[in-house]
């Protein structure tokens, strides 16, 4: 008769003691392999990092006024929606990137080796592929978000990637 509360005991306490042994629930900022939340922050990120500096490099190499033209409002569009999601991925708790990724920094070494006519044209070329890239990801973002905040931020973002794209479209570069 003794022998159930002494069973029931024994259980209780194993159950207490595993799961006290169990991981306390994670407070790491999602990362971009773990969900499209994430991935999606990484890669606007990198994309939005990239539009700034190598707009920058454009507002000092670039020998074409409208070329300089256009690198300023890329810094000051960019740098103002980098601002955005950096505020929405803390918000989430979602790391952003910290660092331009490879390609990017590649691309960045290439056309700082440039001058002139020739640092134009790939500088614009580079901008008319980017924010391809960018309106592409935006538009197949937009039904995997999983937050209201993000699709917002896309929904927003959006038409503006577009002007930009049509700006560096029509940009006449020798």
């Amino acid at each position: 008769m003794h022998k159930l509360p002494t069973i029931l005991t024994l259980a209780l306490t194993s159950a207490l003691a595993m799961q006290a042994q169990a991981a306390p629930p994670s407070t790491a900022p999602a990362k971009a392999g773990d969900n499209p939340d994430a991935s999606f922050v990484q890669k606007a990120g990198e994309g939005g990092m990239a539009e700034v500096e190598l707009s920058k490099l454009a507002e000092k190499s670039a020998s074409s006024p409208a070329v300089r033209s256009f690198a300023g409002q890329m810094v000051q569009a960019h740098g103002a929606n980098n601002k955005e999601l950096l505020n929405i991925a803390a918000h989430e708790n979602i790391a952003p990137p910290k660092e331009l990724d490879s390609e990017h920094a590649a691309l960045r070494d290439k056309l700082a080796a440039m001058k002139g006519a020739e640092f134009d044209r790939a500088y614009v070329e580079a901008m008319r592929n980017d924010h391809q890239k960018m309106d592409d990801l935006l538009k197949s973002s937009q039904a995997t978000v999983s937050t209201e905040e993000l699709r917002t931020f896309i929904k927003k973002t959006t038409p503006v990637v577009e002007a930009h794209l049509r700006m560096a479209q029509d940009l006449k570069v020798e």
